[in-house]
């Protein structure tokens, strides 16, 4: 019998601080099980090239807050800076990646007013780019092609990968086994990379693994139906604030079943 609802997250570990930290308040055990880490990548010929003639670039493309970190540090460590002007603006995903923004000094020119690549695509195509702009995507490198492939076709899109997400193997074995035992009530992934590793170490197949899974937006859900498996609950917004409010939206209906 399970005394407390078990909450498992499989998110990096600051992410998971962060998302503990606002559930605390609930009666519920968290558990981290990060399937992933990120790390910037060195310093390349590819990656200096770009930074030293930035200048050239009409827009710089944020698609998460992981870029921003990444993208600033190499900057720091060739001792660069941004000049933000009028012929060079900003675009970022969403709020938190414009916060993380600011927090390196910077304004977001245009921000997402959607929560997926999709809406962002169509938001920079119908109130931002323009045939002859050149734009810079600072990205990962497991990040998906949809939107710079997208941007291609109507303006000059330049990629780096300025962070590298590795993929987890040593995991606890305890945790593992609350999840093959049905002994927890949430999943949470916030990335496709996340439950592709997941799965890879666990080999479930859908015909005979029933998840419960919260997941942190619409890329994360379509990777993980993509392979076959159902979403108990896709958050409305992607960031761990609303993350953290479905958690309390279910562990009150949980509790309610209970008494």
């Amino acid at each position: 019998m399970i005394n407390k609802n078990i909450i498992i997250s499989t998110q990096p570990v600051e992410q998971a601080e962060k998302l503990s930290s606002l559930i605390q308040s609930q009666d519920v055990e968290f558990i981290k099980m990060p399937l992933i880490k990120t790390k910037t990548f060195e310093l390349n010929k590819e990656i200096k090239n770009t930074l030293i003639n930035l200048s050239i670039f009409n827009y710089i493309i944020f698609t998460s807050k992981r870029g921003v970190s990444g993208f600033f540090k190499l900057l720091k460590d060739m001792k660069l800076s941004v000049n933000h002007t009028s012929s060079l603006k900003f675009a970022v995903i969403g709020k938190p990646t414009a916060i993380e923004l600011k927090n390196y000094g910077f304004k977001a020119d245009y921000i997402n007013p959607g929560n997926t690549s999709k809406e962002f695509l169509f938001y920079l195509l119908r109130d931002v780019i323009n045939n002859c702009d050149k734009i810079l995507m600072p990205l990962g490198n497991l990040a998906s092609n949809f939107l710079p492939d997208a941007l291609s076709e109507v303006a000059t899109v330049t990629k780096i990968d300025v962070y590298e997400t590795i993929k987890l193997k040593n995991i606890n074995k305890r945790t593992l086994n609350k999840i093959d035992q049905n002994d927890y009530h949430l999943l949470v992934f916030t990335s496709p990379s996340a439950f592709e590793n997941f799965i890879e170490i666990t080999d479930y197949v859908p015909s005979n693994k029933k998840l419960s899974i919260l997941s942190i937006g619409q890329t994360t859900t379509n990777a993980i139906q993509k392979l076959g498996f159902k979403v108990l609950l896709t958050a409305k917004k992607s960031t761990i604030e609303e993350l953290a409010k479905e958690i309390e939206k279910l562990n009150n209906k949980y509790n309610t079943v209970q008494l």
